[in-house]
């Protein structure tokens, strides 16, 4: 569905979903346990919807994906013959030769060692939000993890070449969920996730089974994630994570995913339960790192505490947070996401020009991730009608928010 209603505001396609399914507000209302007044109010643009429970059961209930109402904007232009285009993707995803096209024609068995430079090469273009390269390195990096997986078979070599590929589907997986590609996301992280569990390293399982947890929360499938979360902590051998830096780090964020799946099945417990458990991981590693590309640390925790407090809507938690939480040092991606998620925190507590100021923080951190985000063109609409100033009109231009 999506494009169809990208020419209207978010009131309106829930209203468009709405009326598709044949739905009177009253009836949308109460599926979701709230009153005609709210959803009048929702299609008609007076209060946001920036909680992604709520967006999630609105979709639900509507028999939409989340990015359907969310008109998630395009990355890449999706043209076959684009190298960085979603199809190209596909066709390097796809398992049968038959059904990737030409991208295996001539192409030479590749170096173990260029490969591993390779996979690191993508997760630092995804960590620094630069989501056209990477896009365009995508395919390759697939189809020579691919075909390495599949002429290196014996021994060490085959370990090294399972562990390459499990790194490369993963990074495509958290990557095409970015895109709103949900299904290819699936496709990516269950290749992952049987070519980690082939190799056996117990790190890249946990990397692996924390992507499966995050491609679960972008379907929706909060409590699924939530399960894995817990499942695959279970399942590793006895004081494995306190064994080094790698697995103290793939360890705490795979909790960190799990705090936030607790948060939108609303379980305030449980959540606290693996934010704790993260915090301990985080304690005995000492300082911000990022191994095996996790950003995991102390400040990240502390992210994830706010995010949290926000789903929850805990919003003077989240206010008083915000302050504590030093970022330099971490990845892009995340000091982005942090700056967007302290934006909404002051937004939702009417302080307009820290909201503003922090807004426009995240989106100088990172153009692409920022104008991509819903939350953040939602929040710079309602700063548009709060204020004057001249540099949010700006902004909310330059984030599609509006014309």
């Amino acid at each position: 569905m999506r494009g169809m209603t990208d020419h209207l505001t978010f009131g309106k396609r829930v209203r468009f979903y709405r009326e598709r399914r044949g739905l009177h507000q009253w009836q949308l209302g109460e599926l979701l346990g709230r009153s005609e007044d709210w959803v009048y109010r929702v299609e008609s643009g007076r209060i946001p919807v920036n909680n992604v429970k709520m967006l999630a059961d609105l979709a639900a209930a509507l028999r939409v994906h989340v990015e359907d109402l969310q008109s998630t904007p395009t990355l890449l232009d999706d043209r076959g013959h684009d190298r960085g285009s979603v199809p190209a993707i596909r066709a390097a995803l796809m398992q049968s030769r038959r059904l990737s096209g030409g991208l295996f024609d001539t192409r030479e068995t590749p170096r173990l060692e260029r490969l591993a430079v390779e996979v690191a090469d993508a997760w630092g273009l995804y960590q620094s939000s630069q989501y056209a390269r990477l896009g365009s390195r995508l395919p390759d990096l697939l189809a020579d993890a691919r075909l390495a997986a599949h002429e290196y078979a014996r021994g060490d070599e085959r370990v090294q070449a399972l562990t390459v590929l499990a790194l490369s589907l993963h990074v495509a997986a958290v990557f095409l969920r970015k895109l709103g590609e949900t299904n290819l996301a699936w496709t990516a992280i269950d290749q992952g996730d049987t070519a980690a569990s082939a190799a056996g390293d117990p790190s890249v399982i946990l990397s692996l089974r924390r992507g499966v947890a995050h491609v679960q929360l972008g379907a929706g499938l909060a409590r699924e994630a939530a399960t894995v979360t817990l499942d695959t902590a279970s399942e590793m051998p006895t004081n494995w994570w306190t064994s080094s830096a790698i697995a103290l780090s793939v360890y705490g964020t795979l909790f960190l995913n799990g705090a936030v799946a607790a948060a939108r099945i609303r379980d305030r417990s449980l959540t606290n339960e693996m934010l704790d458990r993260a915090q301990h991981a985080a304690d005995r590693l000492g300082s911000d790192r990022n191994e095996m590309w996790t950003a995991f640390g102390p400040a990240n925790v502390a992210i994830h505490r706010l995010a949290t407090a926000l789903e929850f809507g805990d919003l003077q938690v989240a206010v008083d947070l915000a302050p504590r939480i030093r970022a330099v040092g971490l990845p892009v991606e995340r000091r982005a996401r942090l700056r967007l998620d302290v934006a909404r925190a002051y937004g939702e507590t009417g302080q307009t020009d820290e909201s503003v100021n922090h807004l426009k923080r995240a989106f100088r951190t990172a153009p692409e991730q920022i104008r991509a985000h819903e939350f953040a063109r939602d929040l710079a609409r309602r700063l548009c009608r709060r204020t004057r100033r001249l540099d949010v009109q700006e902004l909310a231009v330059q984030l599609g928010a509006i014309k």
